[in-house]
């Protein structure tokens, strides 16, 4: 590196009078000499190294150390596998409503499963009604599922009533929640219900609990063995006569087949 070649003229040596004498040799030390007496002997880049030093000397001994990659941050496992879930149902429905239910994100009521195993079906929602205070589909949704299963020839009282989430939650996040294993819990409450059959009233609930996400509303699967139907969720089903109607049809289908 060599600065301010053409302006050194005064000051450098014995022929400063005669600048045309003074070789490039000179003129190369003099500005060496100049820039090491106003204490400037480094090239500073993003590591720094002496410009000035003699050859053979050490080497700075603080050599920054070599960048390290991030470890890759190893997935979380599900929140499932961390749960210890009973192996009793009237056990789970007191994990269920309890303080040790991962799965509450909301500030309703908790609300408890609804009826005794073996029920002639399982009607599954999303999550309560937010009008639901004590009790599960208390309101118009209720009301709703009650018509339904009185035109299939089922006692609503005889039903075994579950929600997917134990109270009322604003945009819950579904993908979330599967991540997090809320499937495996629902499949385990089936299992341990032993309903006949399984209405599965939402249309996230198919793909948590496996079921093929692509699969047409109002479509025939099974879960551990149970027969199931999914369809629509029951507020969209209030709104939507024709929907109402579609599902009155696969409900004929779907019991025939008994």
């Amino acid at each position: 590196m060599i600065v301010g070649l053409q302006g050194v003229k005064t000051g450098l040596g014995p022929n400063m009078e005669n600048p045309a004498e003074i070789t490039l040799g000179e003129q190369y030390a003099a500005t060496i000499d100049w820039w090491r007496d106003v204490g400037v002997d480094y090239l500073f880049t993003d590591e720094i190294e002496p410009i000035l030093q003699d050859e053979g000397l050490a080497k700075p001994q603080h050599a920054p150390a070599p960048k390290q990659e991030p470890e890759a941050e190893k997935p979380a496992e599900p929140l499932v596998k961390t749960i210890n879930l009973p192996q009793d149902l009237a056990a789970f429905r007191d994990w269920w409503v309890g303080p040790d239910n991962p799965f509450v994100n909301g500030h309703s009521a908790r609300l408890a499963p609804i009826g005794k195993p073996e029920a002639p079906i399982m009607v599954m929602i999303a999550m309560p009604e937010l009008e639901d205070r004590d009790s599960l589909l208390a309101g118009a949704q209720g009301r709703l599922v009650g018509s339904i299963l009185r035109a299939i020839g089922i006692d609503p009282n005889a039903t075994y009533l579950a929600s997917a989430l134990p109270c009322h939650t604003s945009l819950p996040d579904w993908g979330q929640l599967g991540t997090d294993g809320l499937g495996a819990v629902l499949a385990h409450h089936i299992a341990l219900a032993k309903p006949r059959r399984v209405l599965l009233m939402g249309s996230k609930l198919p793909a948590l609990l496996g079921q093929n996400p692509a699969a047409l509303p109002e479509s025939f699967s099974t879960i551990s063995g149970t027969a199931t139907l999914s369809t629509f969720s029951p507020d969209r089903l209030l709104d939507h006569p024709r929907q109402r109607a579609r599902l009155w049809k696969r409900l004929c289908q779907w019991t025939a087949t008994a």
